[in-house]
């Protein structure tokens, strides 16, 4: 009896995969499109390459369209397109409806805010009650606090210098990202670059949820994060000890501000501006959309975005730039022509307006690639049409359709000899500005762009216009690459933002 009822399971089964494998072949809406059989039938096939042998599926998407063409169907349900002309028809402004592929936001678990928010609507109420706190205008008033942050980065470089102990730069980078953050969402900081060892432990904790984020998407289990016990999941990893932590002080600080407002008082007053959190709670937003639940899940994304990937694209830029000596010396150049007294403060909107120091900063987003993963969209109302020169494919509505960033930053027909440090190309053809995709681009385009844009101007030319490298000092020293290659650099695995080689030790160095 065992015996039979075993061999007609497994016939159920077996017929039940062949005839959903022929259907994903044949019968599916995207049978038509090009690309691996075996990605068609099967998520495992993803799985492989990014679970298994960890973040690679991005290049294997890349082989895809060098044997496929520009648009590719990478998975049952998704198709990716590399093609930049693609970019403003996918990433349309706000006016077109594109949602997020619930799939994708998975990594986010059950989250709240208003990245992980797949329907267009929603995610247009929830950012529009944050938005004026991300405007230039806004940002612009918060230059005091970017100036304070600065000055407390220069002294704790400055206590580095003479030491023979390397200095991962991307530590007290990221503590000043990250004290800048915290104090515009809560109205004080966390005083990282104070701390010992600044916030190695917040590194260390995002290399954890990093790991995490394929299998994620794959299975789901963010949200057992939230179901199970806070004990339990420390237990697991200190990685994620470190998450449920965060998650904690993200809870108390939302908590604190609405105590706070109870009380009378706005968390934090600089002009008329008081906290992101207290303008959302006087926002016109639905009782709901003010939960400490969902708040909490939106200062926890803001405070890692906000912290590092910018640090990221400035630890990347100095190594660039001390790995080309006439690059670093084009730039301090114009830096000692444009502030002759380094004790007399720039505003930022001067700085903006130096063309090499531009170029700079837009030639280490495109290799610091910002989030590297494909950012999918899902079109509700209308049939994109996508042309590749060839075939006009029409795109079914509701198709999940993906592009990447770090594909387009290394495509040698916009940028040629992709992976080398030329600042020279952004000079040479200002259009190459609508390639960047650093920030995302459409109406779910980074919201924190004009704040991070402000960070790097201050610190590029800040830090390069008092230090400079071997043979170039500046009036307050040099940094020297201590046991740091291009492999602790260079894009090697995917886990939602870029990783370098394995085994990297950071990208260090001396200050003399």
């Amino acid at each position: 009896m065992i015996s039979t009822l075993t061999r007609y399971g497994v016939f159920v089964l077996v017929t039940y995969l062949i005839a959903l494998f022929l259907y994903r072949l044949v019968l599916s809406p995207l049978a038509k499109f090009p690309g691996p059989k075996l990605a068609a039938v099967t998520l495992w096939y993803e799985f492989y390459y990014d679970v298994v042998k960890r973040g690679q599926y991005t290049f294997k998407i890349r082989e895809m369209h060098e044997r496929y063409g520009p648009i590719v169907r990478i998975n049952p349900y998704e198709l990716h397109v590399n093609d930049p002309d693609f970019l403003p028809v996918l990433y349309a402004g706000g006016s077109k409806h594109r949602d997020k592929y619930a799939w994708a936001t998975r990594i986010f678990g059950g989250s709240g805010a208003a990245i992980a928010t797949v329907n267009h609507d929603m995610h247009r109420m929830r950012r529009g009650a944050m938005n004026r706190y991300f405007s230039k205008e806004s940002i612009r008033r918060l230059d005091p606090i970017l100036i304070a942050n600065f000055e407390k980065l220069l002294q704790k470089l400055a206590e580095y210098k003479g030491s023979a102990k390397p200095l991962n730069i991307n530590l007290p980078l990221s503590a000043f990202t990250s004290d800048i953050i915290t104090e515009y969402c809560f109205g004080h900081s966390h005083n990282w670059l104070d701390k010992p060892g600044f916030n190695e432990k917040f590194i260390e904790m995002m290399s954890s949820v990093h790991e995490m984020a394929a299998p994620a998407k794959q299975f789901n289990f963010m949200v057992l994060v939230d179901l199970l016990p806070d004990s339990f999941v420390e237990k697991q990893d200190a990685g994620m000890a470190s998450f449920i932590q965060f998650r904690r002080e993200m809870r108390a600080q939302i908590e604190s501000i609405k105590t706070k407002r109870a009380a009378g008082e706005k968390a934090w007053v600089e002009t008329a501006n008081t906290t992101i959190f207290d303008s959302i709670l006087d926002s016109d937003l639905p009782d709901h959309e003010k939960a400490t639940e969902r708040l909490w899940e939106e200062g926890m994304v803001l405070c890692i975005s906000g912290t590092e990937t910018t640090a990221w694209t400035l630890s990347v830029l100095t190594f660039y730039l001390l790995s080309n000596p006439d690059v670093m010396r084009k730039l301090r150049d114009e830096l000692e022509a444009a502030i002759p007294d380094i004790s007399k403060s720039v505003e930022i909107k001067e700085l903006e307006k130096l063309q090499y120091l531009t170029a700079v900063i837009q030639e280490a987003l495109r290799l610091s690639f910002g989030v590297s993963t494909r950012l999918q969209r899902l079109c509700p109302d209308e049939e994109l049409v996508y042309d590749d020169g060839k075939v006009q494919w029409k795109i079914p509505i509701n198709t999940p359709i993906g592009m990447s960033g770090s594909l387009i930053h290394l495509n040698p027909s916009i940028f040629p000899s992709p992976y080398e440090f030329i600042p020279q190309r952004w000079l040479q053809d200002p259009y190459l500005s609508r390639y960047l995709c650093s920030f995302s681009r459409g109406s779910r385009q980074c919201m924190g762009i004009n704040m991070a844009y402000a960070q790097l101007y201050l610190c590029v030319a800040g830090i390069f216009r008092r230090y400079g490298g071997p043979g170039n000092p500046g009036p307050m020293g040099y940094f020297e690459l201590f046991e740091t290659t291009r492999e602790d650099v260079e894009f090697q695995y995917d886990l939602f933002v870029p990783f370098p080689r394995k085994g990297s030790k950071g990208i260090r160095v001396l200050v003399r």
